[in-house]
């Protein structure tokens, strides 16, 4: 993230829907700790949208900016994490499963 390799992330959107919670919205803001715990950057929300993850682009995969930033690496990982997370959950993944994509930014840093 603060080199600017990571600009992006994903999450599953029923998990927001079964606890509750709210999208993250843009504009809001995040610190980022350290493994001491201390702050390293504040980092902003610029873009969240939906989509079903069949539809993820390649574009969203390399601005997550892990492995080889491929989009069938990230389908790969993320069909893994998304489909463990679900199950925990009493859910079920699937290639219509909605996405949660969010895009960030290095707004401020110490």
């Amino acid at each position: 993230m603060l080199a600017g390799r990571k600009t992006a992330t994903a999450s599953a959107y029923p998990l927001y829907a079964l606890h509750g919670e709210p999208l993250p919205r843009v504009g809001a803001c995040d610190v980022l700790l350290d493994g001491r715990g201390e702050a390293v950057c504040v980092l902003r929300t610029t873009r969240v949208y939906v989509l079903p993850f069949r539809e993820v682009t390649a574009e969203h995969a390399f601005q997550e900016g892990e492995g080889d930033r491929t989009l069938a690496s990230w389908r790969a990982v993320h069909q893994a994490f998304f489909t463990g997370e679900l199950e925990r959950a009493g859910l079920t993944f699937t290639e219509e499963t909605p996405v949660v994509c969010e895009e960030f930014e290095v707004a401020f840093r110490p």
